[in-house]
């Protein structure tokens, strides 16, 4: 609440002292000038509301997580409504000897109980470097499915973490970026007790060539992950992955999105686990591949749909339980109408399923009903 207080306040004070915001010929629109200075800003966001029917149990009401199909036969279904995915962000820009600074701030509701959470926050230089929390390096942030479920495909790169990143432009058609990046620890733990633990970042690179016809992406991580045992002594495991992405024009308005990511211990780029220990209790790192392909395409210039399948598998190690998860499957498809400036109303089909170890399985099917009106973006 104090963040949404400073912001109210914030842009209530540049209302009213700033001088003529719509007559400055070089102001973007939706941009104000705080006086005396060069400094520029915007306030946007938008607020959303979904209403969700379930015809079948799956542990993450408030979004379509496919990794918590149950798998024991459960049975049920349930209604859900919630404004979580409400958004503010606050966007600064200001010149410099060094070129334009740029600071961003994003928030939703998805923190705890509903708490207003961090996004993204991040300190631009001159678009060379790049230092906050911002999309990883790793993943292709241009193509992420216009779902209106919060949550993405499963086997999807997807990850938000701190990082210090640099880009390096060779034509207005390609770039290279290098980042060291926050590494998570989401691994299962042999059975001698001990702690997991990061001792070096994540390394991302990523190359992008874009035209008119679209971009193609090839970026690359890779990591370490140690497990130090109580009783003494420590496992170190390498962690690699590849991730071809991009994205095809079809036409004027339509267009194609296709991503394949893997690699030993890859599953840490999308929230899945990195490592689990083996027979003998030795950790090892888990050969992950996930592909994801979607559709959008225009009926009118107002009304759109979407389709996107992802589909993605886990090599488990033979130490992990037959509960462990080794296959999910997500598709996804769409009617959206933007029925007023800035307003959209739509309705979404989301399938899912699971598959253990074990070879039990479990789907999910969803209904979705949402609307949602941005401001200023």
């Amino acid at each position: 609440m104090r963040f949404i207080t400073i912001l109210t306040g914030f842009t209530l004070w540049a209302t009213v002292i700033t001088a003529q915001p719509h007559t400055d010929s070089t102001l973007p629109k939706g941009w104000w000038h705080i006086p005396k200075t060069d400094i520029r800003f915007k306030v946007g966001g938008y607020v959303k509301a979904d209403l969700m029917h379930d015809f079948n149990p799956i542990g993450s009401p408030d979004f379509f997580d496919v990794s918590k199909i149950p798998t024991d036969g459960s049975e049920g279904q349930t209604t859900h409504f919630n404004v979580k995915e409400t958004r503010l962000l606050l966007d600064v820009r200001t010149p410099s000897k060094l070129g334009e600074i740029r600071a961003y701030v994003e928030t939703d509701f998805y923190g705890t109980s509903g708490a207003l959470r961090i996004r993204h926050a991040f300190v631009d230089i001159n678009d060379k470097w790049l230092i906050g929390q911002w999309w990883s390096n790793f993943m292709d942030e241009d193509i992420i499915p216009n779902t209106l479920d919060f949550e993405k495909p499963a086997a999807y790169a997807f990850a938000r973490p701190g990082m210090v990143r640099w880009k390096q432009k060779f034509s207005k058609k390609a770039y290279l970026s290098l980042a060291i990046e926050e590494p998570n620890t989401n691994a299962t733990a042999p059975s001698q007790p001990g702690k997991f633990y990061s001792p070096l970042p994540d390394f991302t690179a990523r190359y992008r060539f874009s035209d008119k016809w679209g971009h193609v992406q090839l970026s690359a991580f890779a990591g370490l992950l140690s497990y130090q045992y109580n009783a003494g002594g420590k496992e170190d495991v390498g962690l690699f992955g590849l991730n071809l992405s991009g994205r095809f024009n079809l036409g004027k308005r339509d267009y194609f999105i296709y991503q394949v990511v893997g690699g030993p211990g890859s599953g840490r780029m999308r929230g899945g686990l990195a490592a689990a220990p083996n027979a003998s209790q030795e950790l090892e790192a888990l050969d992950d591949l996930g592909y994801t392909a979607g559709l959008c395409h225009f009926w009118t210039p107002t009304l759109s749909s979407l389709v996107v399948y992802n589909g993605g598998g886990v090599g488990n190690s033979t130490g992990q339980s037959s509960g462990s998860l080794h296959r999910v499957d997500y598709a996804a498809a769409n009617l959206i109408w933007q029925f007023a400036p800035n307003t959209i109303a739509g309705m979404e089909y989301l399938w899912g399923k699971r598959i253990d170890k074990s070879d039990a399985s479990g789907t999910a099917n969803r209904l979705q009903f949402s609307i949602k009106h941005s401001f200023n973006l």
